[in-house]
């Protein structure tokens, strides 16, 4: 029974850590990426209040 936990143990070791780094890099882009979308809604709020005909087609 303990076989299949001592069987390839570096390898499963490897296969560990390799996945707990590739979890945190990607953790951390999708964190980066909520943050610029933040910060682009933000900067776009903050242009349509400044100037409220920003992102308005022009009436022919």
């Amino acid at each position: 029974m303990n076989n299949w936990m001592t069987n390839n143990f570096w390898i499963k070791i490897v296969s560990l850590v390799l996945a707990v780094i590739t979890w945190f890099y990607v953790n951390e882009e999708l964190i980066k990426e909520k943050n610029m979308v933040k910060q682009l809604y933000k900067t776009s709020t903050i242009r349509q209040i400044q100037n409220p005909s920003y992102n308005k087609k022009p009436v022919k």
